[in-house]
């Protein structure tokens, strides 16, 4: 059982604020509220206030990762557990905890320089969530915002740091070959979510490859597969079924050049039972490559 409890925020260093905008609400589904006291421009996709924070600059990637935790005695426990595993780790300080809108913060860079923060007291947000173009809501209570794929400098080393450093669960492994290019992907759970973490070691230059975000319909997946082709959002994979954790989903990219996933349908872990697996191949069906114009 992991200490954190689930994927919280993700901040993103963007370059195009505008595009964003309109990409995260017209496409998405999202909505956006009042930037934040750094300038952070945020976007909701459920009763928290915010789930993405966007800071305007050049490297159009990930800022930094937030893990929700329980309460406050769960941040001081895993406190107490990096410090036992060498981590050396950093309070927020009070414009960084006002900025992310939490009760409390510490942070730490990973092995992939990735700055990683776990907070607990998330903000709500005063009003119901409601998307226009996501009517089914999305799937979120008690498990996150839904996945990260970061580009892991060392697979092995990544997997050790987060397993036995920070308490993440295997879920399991793809080992296969994408595009004539050797695959191994480690996939970790801190809830029932079949993965709130996967990582490879990847042929890109951006740390973040791509972010999933689970819907609670299937029709919503296909009405925003065809509303990314609508408005002429490029496309980096069809429709397709995952093996690994049975997500229904399609790959996008993002103004920023990383990736989105919208899926349905994703496998839950019951860790009383489960069993972790290689699976060697991607998906049973779909999920083909798109070529860019």
């Amino acid at each position: 059982m992991s200490t954190a409890a689930e994927l919280g925020y993700l901040g993103l260093e963007v370059g195009d604020l505008g595009a964003w905008r309109g990409f995260a609400r017209e496409v998405l589904g999202l909505t956006i509220g009042a930037p934040r006291p750094d300038g952070a421009l945020p976007l909701r996709m459920d009763g928290h206030a915010h789930r993405f924070l966007l800071h305007e600059g050049p490297k159009d990637d990930v800022a930094y990762i937030g893990w929700e935790l329980a309460d406050r005695a769960a941040l001081d426990a895993m406190a107490r557990r990096l410090d036992r595993a060498g981590v050396p780790a950093r309070p927020g300080t009070a414009a960084e905890i006002g900025a992310r809108g939490v009760e409390d913060l510490f942070w730490f860079v990973d092995p992939n320089g990735i700055r990683v923060e776990l907070a607990h007291g998330a903000a709500m947000a005063s009003e119901p969530f409601a998307s226009d173009r996501i009517g089914s809501g999305f799937h979120t209570d008690g498990q996150g915002m839904g996945h990260v794929l970061v580009n892991a400098r060392d697979s092995a080393e990544t997997e050790r740091f987060y397993r036995e450093a920070l308490g993440f669960t295997l879920s399991d492994y793809v080992d296969t070959e994408v595009m004539g290019h050797p695959l191994h992907a480690v996939f970790l759970h801190v809830n029932p979510r079949h993965h709130s973490l996967a990582f490879a070691e990847l042929p890109l230059p951006k740390r973040l490859h791509h972010v999933m975000l689970e819907v609670n319909s299937i029709d919503d997946v296909g009405a925003t597969f065809d509303r990314c082709q609508d408005l002429g959002v490029p496309l980096q994979r069809t429709l397709g079924r995952h093996q690994n954790d049975r997500m229904v989903s399609f790959y996008g990219y993002t103004p920023s050049g990383f990736c989105f996933e919208v899926g349905w349908g994703g496998r839950q872990i019951d860790d009383r039972n489960w069993e972790v697996k290689v699976y060697h191949g991607v998906s049973d069906w779909g999920h083909r490559p798109v070529a860019q114009a």
